[in-house]
């Protein structure tokens, strides 16, 4: 299976996904005009990888910023996480917040405490 890789610019965020390396992640800024389009791709890939995953997939957000429609597509992503739970799929999200940057920490504990998944808010430097 083919890497995801997006580079990231100013308003789109660093992505990867890696079953060969088994390492997910979204990392920096979202706030592209079309969200629902830009993650488009993320969810093609994941749906293909769900066919057939590691034994354990942790996947991390660790964003500066995010918009109000990109965070509607993060919980659409942490709900398709909560159906592959249920079909005893092992996925664990590791929402990254920087110090001091409370508000991203409370939007990660909110979203995810919409679903019903294995989840840890990790502050970095």
């Amino acid at each position: 299976m083919t890497d995801f890789i997006n580079e990231g610019d100013k308003v789109t965020p660093k992505i990867l996904l890696s079953k060969s390396n088994n390492e997910f992640y979204i990392k920096g800024t979202s706030r592209p005009e079309n969200p629902k389009d830009f993650y488009s791709h993320v969810f093609n890939w994941l749906n293909t990888y769900f066919e057939s995953p590691n034994d354990e997939t942790v996947f991390q957000v660790q964003l500066d910023y995010f918009n109000t429609s990109t965070s509607k597509v993060l919980l659409d992503l942490f709900e398709l996480f909560e159906e592959k739970v249920e079909d005893s799929i092992n996925i664990k999200v590791v929402w990254q917040y920087k110090t001091d940057d409370e508000e991203m920490m409370e939007a990660g504990e909110e979203l995810l405490d919409l679903v019903e998944i294995p989840y840890e808010i990790q502050e970095v430097e």
